[in-house]
């Protein structure tokens, strides 16, 4: 049975994504070069709708087939980008990767002087839950600042506050030492916890992120990672 014309709700680049075989962006030179086919038809245009469940997609005549995910969990250094390539010859997270199997994504970014937590998978659908402000998922940074942070300070971090003309949420703002504190958000906009700090007055002097929902950083050493365990990832849904 063919699928209905309101099956077809997903572009064919996307369909390769979430399936896991590459990027978007691959997916879309892949189409775009005539190595894809849908039911045996090769295609070239990428926003093609298609049936995940019921349309046979190839790439040069291989079918692709739904891969197993990975879940990977990396104590980032700062000084590493997060991006797959770097005009500018920077290491990268794949870099520290190296050879793995199967093509990962991050689970949003860390800047690159800012270590700690990052989470790479296949999985898009936890990847976009775990990015969507609507989850509410809490990120919890520690913040080594040049100066001792003052009571005013605290106050302004914990918010709200507005940022970008973009009014944030309350963070949680801990003090653990005179320059240190951890805040804990759940929006993780671009740079926030950075431009939270420029706000507040406070100027830092390390930025890490810690956790990420209930999963923590551990024994990992920075610089490595390793494949999350099954109830690893079940923390995270």
């Amino acid at each position: 049975m063919k699928p209905s014309r309101t099956d077809r709700n997903v572009s064919l680049a996307r369909v390769l994504s979430k399936l896991g075989y590459c990027s978007r962006a691959q997916a879309e030179e892949l189409i775009a070069s005539g190595k894809v086919s849908v039911n045996g038809r090769v295609v070239r245009l990428a926003s093609t709708r298609c049936s995940m469940e019921s349309d046979r997609i190839a790439v040069e005549g291989v079918t692709v087939e739904k891969k197993k995910f990975v879940y990977i969990m990396m104590n980032k250094p700062a000084g590493v980008v997060t991006t797959r390539s770097d005009e500018r010859a920077r290491r990268t997270v794949y870099d520290l990767l190296g050879d793995v199997a199967r093509w990962v994504f991050p689970v949003g970014r860390l800047d690159k002087e800012t270590s700690g937590l990052l989470l790479l998978t296949n999985d898009n659908r936890l990847g976009e839950r775990l990015t969507n402000p609507d989850s509410h998922v809490p990120r919890l940074y520690r913040v080594e600042l040049a100066h001792p942070v003052t009571d005013s300070q605290l106050e302004a971090l914990a918010g709200p506050m507005r940022i970008d003309g973009i009014l944030l949420k309350p963070a949680r703002v801990e003090k653990l030492s005179p320059v240190i504190i951890s805040i804990e958000i759940h929006e993780g906009k671009n740079r926030q916890i950075r431009k939270m700090c420029a706000a507040a007055g406070c100027e830092i002097l390390s930025l890490e992120r810690v956790k990420i929902g209930n999963l923590g950083l551990g024994d990992l050493e920075v610089g490595k990672w390793k494949y999350m365990q099954k109830e690893e990832v079940e923390w995270l849904r």
